[in-house]
């Protein structure tokens, strides 16, 4: 998994002790893509449940090793949500981080787009930031979701992933 810009915070939270990564043409398993793809769109829906923590840390965890799914993530692309004091903003970035995953398993054909890949992770993102919201609003997620409504938010992760993300471009 290739991570650029990683944010160690959210994986000492919710990874222990991640393996060295090293590239292989090994693959996943049919079953844990499918259990990742699942947990994922779980976590859109009801972030803040119980049962979900394990969830993510095993989805998480799964990214992590998977040899044939890699992400590049990148904070900038959540408009500055790091630099507030946002008490979710860590099950936001792991789910910005697990929506790019997501998407590249429901759609191998475009892995490679990273516009494309970005726009997914930051869509999920913003979908959990929306179940989320009431207890606390982040003032940079609600540029994004203002973004989205206006039908910008594709043009604002192309140029932030170009200009601002190592590896854009």
């Amino acid at each position: 998994m290739k991570i650029t810009a990683l944010l160690p915070m959210l994986l000492a939270l919710l990874v222990s002790g991640a393996p060295a990564l090293a590239q292989t043409t090994a693959q996943s398993s049919p079953e844990d893509r499918q259990r990742f793809v699942t947990i994922v769109h779980k976590l859109e829906k009801t972030p803040l449940d119980a049962g979900v923590r394990s969830d993510r840390g095993w989805a998480i965890q799964w990214l992590t090793d998977a040899p044939d799914v890699s992400v590049t993530v990148c904070s900038d692309m959540l408009g500055g949500v790091l630099e507030e004091r946002y008490a979710q903003h860590p099950i936001v970035i792991a789910q910005y981080m697990l929506g790019m995953g997501a998407f590249v398993v429901e759609h191998p054909d475009k892995a490679s787009d990273s516009d494309a890949v970005q726009l997914a992770g930051v869509e999920s993102a913003l979908t959990v930031y929306r179940a989320v919201r009431a207890d606390q609003p982040s003032p940079a997620l609600d540029k994004l979701a203002a973004l989205k409504d206006r039908g910008e938010l594709p043009g604002f992760v192309r140029q932030t992933f170009r200009k601002k993300c190592k590896g854009g471009g």
